[in-house]
């Protein structure tokens, strides 16, 4: 590994980072964007086809609907733990190595799952299979978001988070074709099936290059400026200047002015170059290589000045919207079965349905998320699937409940594409990986809680009272993001850091 001197690697660190932001979207933009995305695919595809396996396991095993909550929420105990230590962990030994270290995890541990012969086994491995796929679907938002220029963002971000819905769907058609014709063995195959498209993700990950963000934040300027070269060569846009030096001297230099760059220093107005020094000076955080911190550091550089501010928005909304959402796809094949008298067979073909709703749900957001501030993006999100949660709750026939299930799964998905985008933003490069993971590991509290609470409830209060109390919380998620949440659009990632520190 090489550094340089930190004043060194602060100039050079800057002239890279200002390259990042003025190089166009391109092919490895792209790339990376198709290679995450596949990530959040077979995440989701896990998610929901062992949601629709598990819905025949509790009525094939007779599970009470108590009980059938917390084998729901087990594959959220270990997501829980795999956010908060892959965050922690990413900002200390990198992001690439800790996406691959949990890919691996989770198919070994999907793959056991299989095996299960009793209720604790399968809870045990489905818990363990969360943590591989919970640190990995924590990591590809920042990671894919320390690639991209500020007017980019919050489109390719988005984007990427939008493969969820793609898994959804995908699981939406094996289930009803692998679990429902025998589903004793079915589940089980389900199980393998789950794990075994990562095999393939691992594969093509093999060339993914380190955040150049993150190198240049542990001071491993030359690192960086070859990952920045590489990226400027597959884009078709490398620069022609001194920038282009590699290595850690190349990284100096490139703070170094050309002779055209004097003499059109010379001619600049007074006004140009007071602009010019506000623009540069002091350099931004993510430039200078941070203090090493331990992980209790990390931790709690998340509540300290006005970052305290951030992690309780980010917090509650990931809290909410995340226990929302969860609550509602783990619980929906198994609540139309026992509450409206669906088959199983009937109640998965439902559940693609809302499935397939989702998938314009993450691409109006992907479209708006650029052109409108996040925090009201958000806002507008969670007010929909508000509305959509009372259709739900008040629904008199099976048209009216399948249109507003429908539009809760395209809002609560849509909200996901942005509050995933919003959180990579609002940290600090040094503390990134760490705040994502740790509101990742909240929103996994909120997905552990919503199935068993909506267990105990539904057997005391029923159907309709349990999407209205969805509806309440809801609410408040509205009112956290528009009263106390911060401005991002169209913001560099270092001009936020300036803001949230």
């Amino acid at each position: 590994m090489t550094t340089v001197e930190p004043g060194r690697s602060a100039v050079g660190g800057q002239a890279l980072l200002d390259r990042l932001d003025r190089l166009e979207p391109g092919r490895p933009h792209r790339r990376l964007m198709f290679q995450g995305g596949l990530g959040y695919t077979f995440d989701s595809f896990d998610g929901a086809l062992m949601g629709y396996a598990l819905s025949a396991v509790i009525v094939l095993w007779g599970i009470a609907a108590g009980t059938a909550g917390w084998l729901l929420s087990s594959i959220f105990f270990g997501y829980l733990v795999g956010a908060l230590l892959a965050g922690v962990l990413a900002d200390r030994f990198g992001r690439r190595r800790l996406m691959m270290s949990a890919l691996l995890i989770f198919c070994l541990f999907s793959l056991l799952m299989a095996t299960s012969s009793g209720t604790t086994e399968l809870f045990v491995w489905r818990a363990l299979s969360g943590v591989g796929i919970g640190a990995e679907s924590t990591l590809i938002a920042p990671y894919i978001s320390e690639f991209l220029p500020a007017r980019h963002r919050g489109r390719f971000v988005a984007r990427t988070v939008g493969f969820l819905a793609l898994g959804y769907v995908l699981a939406g058609i094996v289930a009803p074709l692998v679990v429902s014709p025998h589903p004793e063995t079915g589940w089980r195959i389900a199980a393998v099936l789950a794990a075994a498209p990562v095999l393939l993700l691992l594969w093509w990950r093999k060339s993914l290059p380190e955040s150049p963000r993150y190198l240049i934040a542990r001071g491993r300027v030359a690192e960086a400026a070859a990952v920045v070269e590489a990226l400027e060569r597959d884009a078709g846009g490398a620069e022609q200047g001194p920038a282009r030096s590699a290595g850690a001297n190349g990284a100096e230099r490139a703070a170094a002015p050309t002779d055209e760059e004097g003499t059109a220093r010379q001619r600049a107005t007074p006004a140009d170059a007071h602009s010019r020094a506000s623009a540069v000076a002091p350099p931004p955080a993510s430039a200078v290589p941070p203090r090493k911190h331990s992980a209790l550091g990390r931790l709690t550089a998340l509540w300290q000045g006005r970052t305290a501010r951030t992690t309780v928005v980010l917090w509650v909304v990931w809290f909410i919207l995340t226990g929302v959402n969860y609550g509602f796809t783990s619980w929906l094949p198994a609540m139309l079965v026992a509450a409206k008298g669906f088959t199983i067979t009937k109640s998965f073909l439902f559940a693609l349905v809302t499935a397939l709703a989702q998938i314009p749900g993450y691409y109006a957001a992907s479209a708006l998320i650029d052109r409108v501030e996040r925090k009201w993006l958000i806002a507008a999100y969670a007010t929909g699937a508000t509305l959509a949660a009372l259709g739900v709750a008040l629904a008199d026939g099976h048209a009216t409940l399948l249109v507003s299930a429908a539009f809760l799964a395209a809002f609560t998905s849509g909200s996901a594409a942005v509050y995933y985008t919003y959180t990579a933003e609002l940290y600090p490069t040094a503390i990134r990986t760490t705040g994502m993971g740790a509101a990742s590991a909240v929103g996994r509290v909120g997905a552990i809680a919503a199935p068993i609470a909506i267990g105990y409830a539904y057997e005391s209060v029923g159907f309709t009272n349990v999407f209205l109390a969805l509806v309440g919380a809801l609410a408040v998620a509205v009112a956290v993001i528009v009263v106390f949440g911060e401005k991002t659009a169209g913001r560099s990632l270092e001009q936020l850091e300036g803001t949230t520190v």
